[in-house]
């Protein structure tokens, strides 16, 4: 799928669900698959949380919206899209990435293992990314499904 039919399709998105004034910008990294799809609202009016919903469900939602045409094709399968809405992904990636220093740095201290919530595949990986920076502590992934979450030890030694 070309980027300017991936516009195209986010653009017919918005104007089916009213949205008009936004500036879309593409991506490619052929390197890995993905096709990065930043999406900016208009400052003046904020409506961008309609689009990102209630803990980026909608986002989420447009996302996999955007990604189901290169689901039929067989060569853009190992393709993937990313989409983000003024910033929002980026800023909740930096928001965990700083959580994760921040727990890792208390097991760290004090000696003791930590549980986190059950979050989302993709919550869970940054977390695992960050704090595999460090040496000193480990994460693990442990139940299932919905329940999936992490933990958090100090290092064997």
């Amino acid at each position: 799928m070309k980027t300017i039919e991936i516009k195209q399709f986010l653009e017919n998105i918005l104007s089916i669900i009213g949205f008009s004034d936004f500036e879309i910008n593409i991506q490619e990294n052929p390197q890995d698959n993905l096709i990065q799809v930043f999406l900016k609202t208009d400052s003046r009016i904020d409506d961008s949380g309609l689009l990102i919903g209630r803990d980026g469900e909608n986002l989420q939602a447009l996302e996999y919206l955007l990604n189901m045409p290169l689901r039929k094709n067989a060569i853009e399968i190992q393709w993937r899209i990313i989409l983000d809405i003024n910033n929002y992904r980026a800023i909740q990636e930096e928001k965990l990435r700083e959580f994760a220093r921040k727990i890792a740095h208390q097991v760290a201290l004090t000696n003791q293992i930590m549980e986190l919530p059950p979050m989302r595949a993709r919550d869970r990986r940054i977390i695992h990314l960050e704090i595999a920076l460090r040496s000193d502590v480990v994460t693990e992934s442990v139940g299932e499904n919905k329940e999936r979450h992490i933990v958090i030890k100090p290092q064997e030694k």
